[in-house]
């Protein structure tokens, strides 16, 4: 699992979904290989440094706190904003010389398989129709995201 941004063309694609997060410089997991109605397909979930302390622990996994997390809030990565991408709209992120983004990438390594099996529940849940208040629209950005790989063809 690699950290990795996304390049802003998507991010401009995605605009008619208000729970996108636009910041293009966030770093996101990318979770290869997760099924999402019967098709395996590749997602980003944001890493987010305020996670209120009202949401459900199932909705985010917990990362080491950031200077910037708000008392009470969580850093981690936030399931219920994740998005379907293509390898052709991701950019590397460094994580080289930065000792907390090294721990960030260390503490996602170690625990891979229970993140991705959190997301992969979140994707079940969320095609059955249990859809979180905030959550990203997973069929309109994968329509866009499919639509975008049938014109570039």
């Amino acid at each position: 699992m690699k950290i990795v941004t996304i390049n802003q063309v998507l991010l401009k694609e995605f605009q008619n979904d208000p729970e996108i997060l636009r910041k293009t410089t966030r770093p996101c997991a990318l979770i290869v290989r997760l099924k999402y109605k019967g098709v395996n397909r590749s997602f980003a979930v944001p890493l987010r440094s305020n996670i209120s302390a009202k949401t459900p622990k199932n909705q985010y996994f917990a990362l080491p706190t950031r200077s910037t997390t708000r008392t009470g809030n969580h850093h981690g990565l936030h399931y219920i904003k994740m998005f379907p991408v293509t390898k052709k709209y991701l950019i590397r992120y460094r994580t080289e010389g930065n000792s907390f983004a090294t721990m960030i990438q260390s503490t996602i390594n170690k625990n891979e398989k229970q993140i991705v099996t959190e997301c992969q529940k979140y994707l079940d849940d969320y095609a059955n129709g249990c859809r979180p208040p905030f959550s990203t629209n997973l069929d309109l950005l994968i329509s866009i995201l499919d639509s975008m790989s049938q014109i570039k063809k």
